[in-house]
């Protein structure tokens, strides 16, 4: 007997990701604007965020996402505060703490993967937000040119 995860490919785990992401943002903004949501239901509701924007954006960097979603949850508690007129501190530090072990486990699998990959190398020299080498000072004029160069000819 086949399981019905046997016949589930990556494409439809991101489309249902995203289903996932829209209804969780939609029921996290009806809690923050009524009230109703407490700190464990708000961390609940983050993860379940979290995990299914992380699966509906594959493309898009993790950091990036997590940063949007804690900006996203500072302003839907400052919209609680300003309908209530309660600061629900324990709530944000809860939605935002949920975020911040998200990225933990982030930053874990990617070491994992650097250590499976390039185990004897200096983690400086694996830095993977360069383009091209060129690192975090602007380039050259030269460089520049040698950039321009490698895009018009496709290579």
């Amino acid at each position: 007997m086949q399981s019905p995860l046997d016949k589930l490919t990556p494409d439809q785990i991101l489309r249902l990701a995203r289903i996932v992401a829209i209804v969780t943002a939609v029921a996290l903004g009806f809690g923050y604007v009524t009230d109703l949501l407490t700190p464990m239901s708000a961390g609940i509701g983050s993860f379940v965020l979290t995990c299914s924007l992380l699966l509906a954006a594959p493309r898009q960097r993790a950091t990036e996402l997590l940063g949007a979603v804690a900006v996203w949850q500072c302003f839907a508690e400052f919209l609680s505060t300003l309908e209530s007129n309660e600061f629900q501190l324990w709530r944000l530090a809860v939605s935002v703490a949920t975020l911040g072990m998200a990225m933990a486990v982030i930053r874990v699998q990617h070491l994992r993967a650097l250590m499976r990959s390039h185990p004897e190398t200096v983690l400086a020299d694996l830095d993977r937000r360069t383009v091209g080498g060129i690192g975090v000072l602007p380039p050259t004029d030269a460089e520049l040119v040698q950039l321009r160069k490698i895009e018009a000819t496709g290579l």
